[in-house]
């Protein structure tokens, strides 16, 4: 699908001059993690990349470490009590990282730090219940947003293969239609779903009316505004609207006009690589 791939490929990343950050932790693939930046955590956009097993922990830049937290004390949408033991790091570009569910036994003090040295190692100080994967975090304290780890850090070989499964449109009224049932339709605002992962969340998603682009949502940064924390596209979705229930995505939102329409939806990850599929639908 030549106008989807384009559209992608168009799509601009904030953060794609800055330098490449190390990870945190030695061994990486397309498995080492229980949760990505932007899924799903009890209704809320996870502003964290949760890692799935114990290892040590390294700063990923050079830096100042500003805290070290050792106790529940903080209860921020960006930095909720719930990392436990922590550690955050101040580097250039006014970015912040922060290291979460560690053990008792951290290593790094206030001042001065180099990209690479121990931090410490993971434990269960967090809300990850009996898990003891690392709680990973990037924030723009300039621009009060969160950044999704995997634009600042090296590319993997390999990323959690993409899906589109249960496409499904919904009304103004709240009411769903799955595709796989329905193909025809009133004329008015619907918002498009897929059904979620478990774990992974792609990069980008978009939907097209025609070929056209209609909508498009970004994961690489989680912003805040006042109290609301959300993603963009052609709105500011926040996470119950990402989210509406335990099992759908938000693709995107379009309007449909009467006539024969092609129903266009397009995933991509961080690596480019990217799925479509179209649907003919009637429209009323």
């Amino acid at each position: 699908m030549k106008k989807t791939a384009v559209f992608l490929l168009a799509a601009s990343l904030a953060y794609s001059g800055a330098a490449a950050f190390e990870w945190p932790e030695t061994e990486i693939s397309e498995t080492s993690y229980s949760s990505y930046f932007a899924q799903n955590r009890g209704g809320y956009l996870s502003t964290s990349l949760v890692f799935s097993e114990p290892s040590e922990v390294h700063a990923v830049e050079d830096g100042r470490v500003l805290i070290v937290m050792t106790e529940e004390s903080d209860d921020t949408d960006f930095f909720p009590s719930a990392l436990g033991n922590a550690v955050i790091i101040a580097h250039d570009d006014s970015l912040i990282s922060v290291y979460g569910n560690l053990d008792s036994g951290i290593t790094a003090s206030e001042g001065g730090i180099q990209s690479g040295d121990k931090i410490g190692a993971t434990g269960n100080s967090g809300w990850q219940d009996n898990i003891s994967g690392l709680e990973f975090q990037i924030i723009d304290t300039k621009n009060k947003s969160a950044v999704n780890p995997k634009v600042l850090m090296s590319r993997e070989k390999n990323e959690t293969e993409l899906f589109i499964p249960g496409i499904a449109l919904e009304n103004k009224n709240g009411n769903m239609y799955e595709l796989s049932a329905v193909r025809s339709f009133q004329s008015g605002l619907y918002r498009i779903y897929q059904r979620r992962g478990n774990v992974a969340v792609p990069y980008r998603t978009a939907v097209l009316i025609n070929g056209v682009a209609a909508d498009q949502i970004s994961f690489d940064t989680i912003n805040q505004e006042n109290s609301r924390i959300f993603v963009s596209g052609k709105k500011k979705y926040t996470g119950q609207d990402v989210y509406p229930d335990s099992r759908n995505l938000l693709l995107g939102e379009i309007m449909l006009t009467p006539g024969r329409t092609t129903l266009g939806i397009a995933v991509s990850d961080i690596l480019g690589n990217s799925k479509s599929a179209n649907y003919s639908i009637n429209v009323y």
